[in-house]
């Protein structure tokens, strides 16, 4: 299997997220993680994407009766008969069909999630394909996600989404900031609190400012924007390539 082919990965990479890959299928696409870089920068990407959904989902406590039918099938059972070799050919097709069932499915879901995943990031889609872009999820100390922005690759526009509302101390602002592999944190804008998607205008074109930031932060300053951060970051998070 040819792993350079661009939507091959692609598919590959939203099956090993959404967790629809089967077991053996899972176990070699690991082997090819484990040294391809195009391969883990599309599982990034895919992570990206879907983080915003999963943590979007309230937490439900599971009932009562659940527990009780996970004991009863969990019991152990008195042995049965070995399978005949008729039964033996149709479990082994039932089992094939599972998992090939189970990648259809995850295909289609991720070809509907990448149809929609642009207008909640604010980012340009050109014949289904997304257009190149850095894009950064920013996380709190708990781990979740408060804070997704994007760009074009060589646009002036910054697209910020606050995924869940930002406590701002009073006299304070909520500026973003660039980290740069090496230097100083690099000021972007200022969040505003009070409005669920924003644009930032860049100083420059997103290539020149992020192609050597990797990760984004947010830190709370005095007023007006700050040209360094004074406290520590509340909100941080990586910014990756996609393209």
């Amino acid at each position: 299997m040819n792993y350079n082919r661009p939507q091959l990965l692609d598919k590959l990479a939203a099956a090993y997220v959404l967790g629809t890959m089967s077991a053996g299928a899972r176990k070699r696409f690991s082997r090819v993680l484990a040294d391809s870089m195009a391969a883990q920068r599309a599982v990034a990407e895919w992570q990206t994407r879907l983080v915003p959904l999963n943590q979007s989902i309230a937490p439900v406590s599971p009932p009562a009766r659940l527990w009780q039918a996970i004991a009863v099938r969990t019991r152990p059972r008195p042995p049965v008969a070995a399978p005949g070799w008729l039964e033996k050919i149709a479990g082994s097709y039932a089992a094939w069909l599972k998992p090939a069932f189970a990648f259809s499915l995850g295909v289609v879901l991720a070809a509907g999630l990448i149809q929609q995943m642009p207008q909640l990031l604010h980012m340009e889609a050109s014949s289904n394909v997304l257009a190149a872009s850095y894009v950064g999820l920013l996380t709190d100390a708990a781990g979740a996600p408060v804070l997704a922005a994007s760009s074009l690759r060589h646009g002036k526009i910054l697209s910020v989404k606050i995924l869940r509302p930002l406590h701002i101390p009073p006299g304070r602002v909520a500026q973003l900031w660039a980290l740069p592999t090496d230097g100083a944190p690099v000021p972007i804008g200022v969040v505003p609190a009070n409005e669920k998607a924003t644009q930032l205008h860049l100083a420059a074109p997103a290539e020149k400012i992020f192609s050597k930031v990797p990760k984004l932060a947010v830190s709370y300053e005095l007023a007006p924007m700050a040209n360094a951060p004074s406290g520590d970051f509340v909100l941080s998070g990586h910014c990756i390539k996609i393209w």
